[in-house]
């Protein structure tokens, strides 16, 4: 599937869900950041400048060229950044699953929940998102907030196989020397995680109903992520 000239299926060409708490005010605001400050999770919390540098170190100002970012999770249903196209394929050597533990934006230091990280070993079936501004890398920039802000994740350049051929695509992989990355709990110890969490972008169970209602939309089959909707529900 493409699109070229429009936004996404899923989202706004502005930027995301109406009403999300992540989106390009709060991002470019560092609200979201002062936010994280404000619980005490600053542990991790990236500077503008490390950011910068982040972006700098896969895409450098002068950089000339389209440029694809990998959407495989909430990015399908909130990219917040412009996009003017969009093609559906495959990642190899990665898979969706919830693995990084949230105690701000998706839980709290008494409930953590958790979203998802794209975890070594694998594929992942999800949509190659072409930025589509005159401004490309303050679109970027506003990415790396989102993405980067913890440094939860580690931003590569990887191949994307998609309908038409292959892209480089950015995508953002799971730092698996984070301290909130998560190992080995199990699909119930999740369930109850995600079901109970709330954080101040929303409650957690909301962000796997998204992201499970988005894959339906594109008939992207997810048996990981289906089972652990339907486990869920069961807390409902």
């Amino acid at each position: 599937m493409s699109s070229s000239g429009s936004s996404s299926k899923l989202a706004s060409k502005s930027g995301g869900t109406p009403g999300a708490f992540i989106n390009r005010e709060t991002l470019a605001n560092n609200v979201v950041q002062q936010l994280v400050r404000e619980r005490g999770d600053d542990r991790t919390l990236m500077s503008d400048a490390d950011l910068l540098a982040s972006r700098r170190s896969i895409i450098p100002d002068d950089y000339k060229g389209d440029i694809w970012v990998f959407a495989y999770g909430s990015l399908l249903w909130n990219p917040v950044i412009e996009i003017s196209a969009e093609k559906m394929g495959r990642v190899y050597g990665y898979h969706r699953r919830f693995c990084l533990q949230t105690e701000v934006g998706r839980g709290s230091p008494g409930d953590p929940g958790l979203v998802l990280g794209l975890d070594n070993g694998g594929s992942c079936t999800g949509m190659a998102l072409k930025v589509g501004s005159d401004q490309p890398l303050h679109e970027l920039d506003l990415l790396w907030r989102r993405e980067m802000m913890n440094s939860s994740y580690e931003p590569r350049m990887v191949r994307f196989f998609g309908e038409n051929g292959l892209l480089s695509v950015i995508t953002f992989v799971m730092n698996r020397q984070h301290p909130s990355y998560v190992r080995d709990y199990d699909r119930e110890t999740k369930a109850r995680m995600i079901a109970s969490a709330t954080g101040f972008a929303g409650p957690c169970r909301d962000y796997l109903v998204e992201t499970h209602h988005a894959l339906e939309a594109l008939n992207i089959t997810d048996h990981y992520i289906k089972d652990l909707y339907q486990a869920v529900l069961k807390y409902s």
